[in-house]
């Protein structure tokens, strides 16, 4: 499912883990008369990142059939209060997924009102909760937001996007992280030099400030298409991790300028921000 794992949702990504994809994969409805299955969402929300990164399973307790999922409130509940309880508050409840017997799903009126319902009955800090829908060929990921009567489908990052590089920069001016999200088609998969040159350029910043600092405090989100290295607190550690992403930036620039030089028509945002920390 590769880049299908990454929706926009305005100026944020939602991101779906490779595990969590794994298991929507499993209980698609392709053999006859199997019911739908579902659970819950979970996950972290950054300013700029919304990470579904842990789904509950069908359980016993759980109704079914062909075209019906309703699961069970009190064991969900309690997921959802474990969930957040291990994590020190940062894991928390997103929405809803749940299986269709068809190619292309869509809401149906019941889950409008179930994700509507849980927006407005949930305990969390949240403005918006998501729906996601497994079908036989394709997903559908939307979203509800307080105030909005409708849920609202996102749609997914794919190579007419382009990448996006986003430098984060603290209060003092120093680069404390970077997100970058997309692709570019140069060639097929596994032979695009250039999408390989700049997943090297970040992993291996990555894995220097790692290796050659003392900043062991730091949050690394890294998926198919995705990557985002945030570093809450620099420490004493400002000047090395500076000077390792300003080489960071040289080498991206000289990729980009190699792309430009040649022509190519491929979209490669580049931004800073200075008010995206965590």
């Amino acid at each position: 499912m590769l880049i299908k794992v990454i929706y926009k949702f305005g100026y944020s990504q939602v991101v779906f883990t490779k595990e969590v994809v794994k298991t929507f994969v499993s209980y698609k409805q392709i053999k006859k008369n199997q019911h739908e299955s579902g659970g819950i969402l979970l996950g972290k929300v950054y300013k700029d990142l919304v990470l579904v990164d842990t789904v509950s399973e069908p359980s016993r307790e759980d109704k079914s059939g062909r075209y019906y999922f309703f699961r069970n409130v009190k064991k969900a509940q309690k997921i959802i209060e474990d969930a957040w309880n291990n994590s020190q508050g940062e894991r928390i409840y997103l929405g809803e997924w749940h299986t269709h017997p068809e190619a292309m799903p869509t809401p149906s009126i019941d889950d409008r009102k179930l994700l509507s319902n849980m927006l407005k009955d949930t305990r969390m800090e949240i403005e918006f909760l998501l729906m996601t829908i497994i079908g036989q060929s394709d997903n559908y990921v939307g979203v509800q937001q307080k105030g909005k009567k409708v849920i609202d489908p996102l749609s997914r990052v794919t190579s007419t996007d382009g990448i996006e590089i986003t430098i984060y920069k603290n209060a003092l001016e120093k680069i404390s992280g970077f997100k970058v999200s997309g692709f570019i088609n140069f060639a097929p998969t596994g032979y695009d030099i250039y999408n390989a040159a700049l997943s090297q350029i970040f992993t291996g910043a990555i894995n220097s400030i790692i290796s050659l600092t003392s900043i062991n405090e730091y949050i690394l989100v890294m998926e198919t298409g995705f990557i985002r290295f945030v570093i809450p607190n620099l420490k004493n550690e400002e000047e090395r991790v500076h000077t390792l992403f300003n080489s960071m930036l040289i080498q991206i620039d000289m990729v980009v300028e190699e792309i430009r030089s040649k022509n190519f028509n491929q979209i490669i945002k580049y931004r800073f921000d200075a008010s995206t920390i965590n």
